[in-house]
Parts: structure tokens; sequence; C-alpha cells
């Protein structure tokens, strides 16, 4: 998404954070990151350090299922403020909605 993002980088982040439950992949025409914003409502925006955290039974056909729940680090103002969390905040609400996914 930056000039200096690298994809030397992802595979880091890869390594560190393996799980079969995250995708990881990279996007350098950013269609991914404008098909979610449009999934939230932010038509020609485009999602980027976000976390989307779907039901274990949703769908995906034609377009994006709604994610049960997601956060964000954008600075963007189509981006719900109440969703930014950032630093000491960030870790205890993805285990949070990590949570709420694995409960169902």
């Amino acid at each position: 998404m930056l000039p200096e993002d690298k994809s030397a980088d992802l595979g880091a982040l890869v390594d560190e954070m393996n799980n079969p439950h995250f995708w990881w992949f990279q996007d350098p025409n950013r269609r991914a990151g404008r098909t979610i914003a449009a999934s939230l409502g932010a038509e020609g925006s485009i999602a980027w350090d976000i976390y989307l955290f779907y039901a274990g039974d949703a769908e995906w056909k034609d377009g994006l299922p709604q994610p049960r729940g997601w956060v964000h680090q954008l600075d963007d103002p189509w981006a719900d403020p109440a969703r930014h969390k950032h630093g000491d905040q960030l870790e205890p609400e993805l285990a949070k909605l990590l949570q709420e996914v694995a409960i169902g």
C-alpha cells in the first residue's frame, strides 16, 4: 500500500503469524482493498490495515459477505472511528473478535 512496502516484509509477517485461519497475499493493484471498502459501504475507497472476521458459515459467492466484526488502523474518513484500534487497544480487540467468531 505504501511505497516502502516490500514483498520481503510480507514473508516475515507470514512466518511470524503462521495460522491456517489467516490468508495472506499481496495485491499491488489494490483490487482486494477496493472490494473490501465497497463491501463496508465505502465505494471508491481502499481498505488496508484492516482486520475482518467472518463467521465460519459465511458464504463467499458473488460478493463479499458482511464481516461479523472488523477493526482498522485507518485515518480515512469513511472508516468508522469506533472501530479504529491501535497500540495497546488492538490486540485485545482482535482477541475479542476472534473469540466471538469461534463461539459462533
